[in-house]
């Protein structure tokens, strides 16, 4: 059944925003800027609002953390939102994750290996074994987290124009270690939840071929299959990741074409991934929901704003982050509307009527405030009208942006009578990954470069963790 949020508010909205929460019926109050992680570009330039209230009513959304969670959070986003300590933390995490020598690899230094398992990895990983993922996850739900993403981080990033190189004996071996490990992760998470995967984790030989636009290979074939016919069985959702331009329309069409098998009977197992910064991504997508009407099978998307941005061309991305919050709302809107805008318009249109829209399930994978409370108005509308809603889940990722997945935690507890549609349910997930800490070295990297992009979000949710804290400690006395 879908569940609605309908959060009670704290004081009054901006002067800017009064038409628009009262056409919305209580809608969420005042503007709240920021900037997605899973789906952050360094488009991003610094948030000079204050401290944003919060969306739901008492307790304080941060109060469902634990204590030592909160702590970690508040010191790794003190260190994010602080360019003279970032910068060396992040060269730090360069040569943790690329360098060649024993001393700095933490597979073979024990030391560097706690260090940074307790700190950044504990921030963002859910864990190198089953029996740590499986407490991760359990930790998230006692949270109220309905479900988790779970991505196996084994991932192959490489520079722009390089070349791109693998011994022949090497292929077999990448492509069975990678099947083994997306194996791994759907067995690690349950039925409701969902798999986040990447084909580059394949190795070079697959990347190849994606770059290429050639089909997979059978081991390719096999290994995917497998995990979908998994997934299908068991209520999982796999969300196959967006990744560097050069791979992207291969795996747009591999994914695609897994969909059009999966999809069926208005159940999505396989999730794209589209990402709003692309200039190209408005026109894509509306490609795909043409095939998927014409073919009739449900399209699948995890929206997201973008993460390639530092090892991709800057031409393929708009000009500013305020023309990517538009693409992005507005793609959103269109989606859950079923209804074609400006910004996703039809492939094929008459003078006298647009195509429909085929059955959709989104994945808003956003840690922007503004863009939740505008999904969350749109929700609300449909629901006093009696329209049927679509499949929608939100998402962010472990360690960033608890302020907001607690806050719609708590706007759905607040609202019990309101929670049930008639089509599912809209759940809060937190995205993590798993592996070896070495594996999710170029992970965390990304992670950590995400937040240099965005050093007015990151400040505001290190204050937000402050006054938190703070909170917890004077109630002690």
């Amino acid at each position: 059944m879908k569940h609605l949020l309908r959060p009670r508010l704290l004081g009054a909205p901006s002067l800017s925003h009064t038409r628009y929460l009262h056409r919305t019926s209580h809608a969420l109050n005042s503007h709240l800027a920021g900037a997605t992680s899973i789906d952050n570009t360094t488009l991003q330039t610094p948030d000079t609002h204050p401290p944003r209230p919060s969306i739901t009513a008492t307790p304080p959304p941060l109060s469902l953390l634990a204590l030592p969670t909160l702590i970690r959070s508040y010191l790794i986003s003190a260190i994010s939102a602080t360019p003279i300590l970032l910068t060396p933390s992040l060269w730090i995490l360069s040569l943790l994750a690329h360098s060649k020598s024993p001393f700095w690899q933490v597979e073979h230094n024990r030391l560097l290996h706690y260090i940074v398992k307790k700190t950044i990895y504990a921030q963002f990983c859910a864990g190198e074994t089953p029996s740590e993922v499986k407490r991760t996850a359990t930790e998230l739900r006692k949270t109220g987290y309905q479900g988790v993403v779970l991505n196996y981080a084994k991932e192959l990033v490489f520079d722009k124009g390089a070349p791109i190189e693998q011994n022949k004996h090497d292929e077999a071996k990448d492509i069975e270690d990678w099947h083994r490990g997306l194996l791994k992760t759907v067995n690690l998470v349950g039925h409701g939840d969902c798999a986040a995967l990447k084909f580059s984790g394949a190795g070079p030989s697959v990347v190849k071929r994606l770059i290429g636009k050639l089909p997979p290979t059978a081991a390719v074939s096999q290994a995917m299959k497998e995990v979908c016919d998994h997934a299908q069985n068991t209520g999982i959702k796999l969300l196959w990741d967006a990744e560097q331009n050069a791979v992207q329309p291969g795996i747009d069409q591999w994914t695609l074409d897994l969909q059009r098998e999966y999809n069926r009977d208005g159940v999505a197992v396989v999730y794209g991934t589209y990402q709003a910064y692309a200039i190209s991504t408005p026109q894509l997508l509306a490609q795909h929901l043409a095939i998927a009407h014409r073919e009739g099978f449900t399209l699948g998307i995890k929206l997201v704003r973008g993460a390639y941005m530092g090892s991709d061309p800057r031409r393929l991305f708009w000009a500013s982050k305020a023309e990517t919050d538009r693409v992005h709302d507005k793609i959103a809107e269109a989606l859950i509307r079923k209804e074609w805008n400006e910004v996703l318009r039809p492939i094929e249109e008459t003078d006298r009527q647009k195509p429909a829209f085929p059955n959709v399930s989104l994945v808003l994978a956003t840690h922007n405030h503004e863009s939740v409370r505008k999904a969350v108005a749109i929700l609300q509308e449909q629901r006093r009208t009696g329209q049927e809603l679509i499949d929608l889940s939100y998402a962010q990722l472990m360690g960033m942006a608890d302020d907001l997945g607690t806050e719609l935690i708590l706007a759905g507890k607040s609202s019990p009578g309101v929670t049930q549609a008639k089509t599912g349910s809209s759940k809060t997930f937190k995205y993590t990954a798993w592996g070896s800490v070495r594996e999710c070295l170029k992970y965390l990297l990304r992670r950590a470069e995400e937040n240099k992009g965005s050093l007015g979000r990151t400040r505001i949710g290190r204050l937000a963790l402050g006054k938190e804290l703070r909170r917890r400690l004077l109630s002690r006395f």
